[in-house]
């Protein structure tokens, strides 16, 4: 079922958009569409380098229910949606909700908590190359998708609101193994670069705990429970089975 989209010509954000409507008291928009996004921000400050529709889509969908996993659920939309259109595409979840093609950042995902019940779940995709050419900053990838925006961020929405839906009733158990067989980061040796650079730690990279962050055995033997911060994946863990912790 087609969600309810509301599309805008041009904005800095999405994402602020989404919030005046919620302000307005809108009840029924599901995600907001901009044909243009001139400011996208991505995780840690960072900025999104947004293409002009239809060479990417810029989204925010709005979700109305509490969800502990909301940021794994929406890289796991992506995956589904874009899996369903390109099955034999290299597709992976650098955790916790970065997408990846061939290894090159295809798709973020920012997810904010308005309050208790309303989050934002925003969704920046890089369909095709602009034929004006690349900025020389640019090391993304692009799904190779000749096909609008709006379609993609339908179908994204639909995996993502068909997931939330199910999640109400059987909570994360439903998709540990799904989200486990997509996430690449897990079995890797991988360092890991604390807020603002201040903290280090390199180890195997082991699987999720109950609430879907991530467990790190450090070199020293140690587990540490990573709740955000920068991944760099550096080689292959020693095990072919990381240990999965499942909620």
């Amino acid at each position: 079922m087609p969600i309810t989209l509301h599309i805008v010509q041009e904005t800095p954000s999405t994402m602020a958009v989404a919030r005046e409507l919620l302000a307005a008291g809108d009840a029924t928009t599901q995600a907001v569409l901009a044909e243009t996004q001139t400011a996208g921000r991505g995780r840690l400050g960072r900025v999104w380098q947004t293409f002009r529709a239809p060479y990417s889509m810029a989204c925010t969908y709005i979700v109305r229910q509490p969800c502990a996993h909301l940021p794994l659920l929406a890289a796991l939309a992506v995956h589904e949606a874009v899996v369903a259109e390109f099955p034999t595409a290299a597709l992976t979840v650098k955790w916790p909700n970065d997408v990846l093609l061939n290894n090159k950042k295809i798709c973020g995902v920012l997810c904010e908590g308005l309050n208790e019940r309303q989050f934002l779940v925003g969704v920046g995709l890089n369909l095709q190359p602009p034929p004006e050419g690349l900025p020389e900053s640019f090391v993304g990838g692009f799904i190779g998708s000749n096909e609008g925006a709006k379609i993609w961020a339908e179908r994204i929405g639909a995996c993502l609101f068909n997931n939330l839906a199910l999640y109400n009733t059987q909570g994360w158990s439903a998709f540990n193994n799904a989200y486990s067989q997509a996430c690449s980061t897990f079995g890797q040796h991988i360092k890991w670069l604390g807020a603002e650079g201040t903290t280090e730690l390199t180890g195997l990279a082991r699987g999720l705990n109950q609430q879907g962050h991530l467990e790190l055995v450090a070199d020293d033997g140690t587990v540490h429970i990573i709740h955000s911060g920068e991944i760099i994946a550096q080689s292959a863990g020693t095990s072919a089975h990381p240990k999965i912790i499942a909620p």
